[in-house]
């Protein structure tokens, strides 16, 4: 089983406040696609997360810790989800307002820019630190992460339609 936090501090409250502040605002929000595929995004979008932290955070490398202690715990496991209904949001717009050409670029990039504006303040309360990564090197993990993300949306999006006129 994974320890608890130590102490219930800032880092935690930043976590779960993201979180809850992210799938408010989801749910807010018209519904533009099945319950499933937002599923998927979200796994998808901790399946990222889980693949490189266990990449980077961990040793040989060990680029950065996540919360209060180097060893791993329950919060940590949490964290994974922080990204998800931003994510979430971000597969919701691009299927709204469908970028193409240099404004899908441009989204890429507006995405990325949050993603670390995002990363930063969770630097700031310590849910990151950083013992050999450096800010400017996620932004470039974005660039690539999101298109990712958006083709995986849409891959999904393009199965639940076919299936859909198949039945």
């Amino acid at each position: 089983m994974l320890p608890l936090p130590r102490r219930f501090d800032g880092n935690e409250w930043f976590i779960l406040g993201t979180i809850a502040l992210g799938f408010v605002c989801v749910v807010l929000l018209p519904k533009r696609y099945p319950n499933a595929v937002a599923t998927l995004v979200v796994l998808f979008c901790v399946s990222i997360a889980v693949i490189l932290d266990h990449t980077i955070a961990t040793p040989p490398l060990n680029m950065y810790n996540l919360n209060d202690q180097q060893k791993y715990e329950l919060m940590d496991v949490v964290t994974y989800f922080m990204y998800s209904p931003y994510a979430l949001i971000s597969v919701y717009l691009y299927d709204r307002l469908n970028p193409r050409g240099i404004f899908f670029v441009a989204y890429i990039v507006g995405w990325s820019a949050f993603a670390v504006c995002f990363e930063w303040l969770a630097v700031i309360f310590h849910v990151f630190t950083y013992t050999g990564w450096r800010l400017l090197y996620s932004f470039s993990v974005y660039l690539i992460a999101t298109p990712l993300q958006l083709l995986f949306f849409r891959y999904t999006m393009r199965y639940v339609r076919n299936s859909r006129t198949k039945v």
